[in-house]
């Protein structure tokens, strides 16, 4: 922790870049079974950490995803838009 502070903004940005290099490998080399454990897991400690939640904790968890969710959208071109929409449709006519 003590390194991480001290570090400049380059120094993070770089060793952040470097840890999504190297996740992005390892999800490209994992097998299917491995990305249906690796996203069970998340989903498990995702469902654990939301049951302990306050109901006040779940409130600012819900207006952060919508804020992030309302910039994501505003950022988004044409195309991507009409991609979402159609993706959006397509799951639920699987439904």
């Amino acid at each position: 922790a003590a390194s991480r502070a001290a570090e400049t903004p380059e120094q993070t940005t770089t060793r952040l870049e470097e840890q999504r290099t190297r996740q992005a490998a390892s999800r490209a080399a994992e097998t299917a079974e491995q990305t249906t454990i690796r996203n069970t897991d998340k989903l498990t400690r995702q469902a654990v950490s939301r049951a302990a939640e306050t109901p006040e904790q779940t409130t600012t968890r819900l207006e952060e995803q919508r804020t992030r969710q309302a910039a994501s959208r505003a950022a988004e071109t044409a195309e991507q838009t009409t991609i979402r929409n159609t993706d959006k449709r397509t799951r639920q006519a699987a439904s």
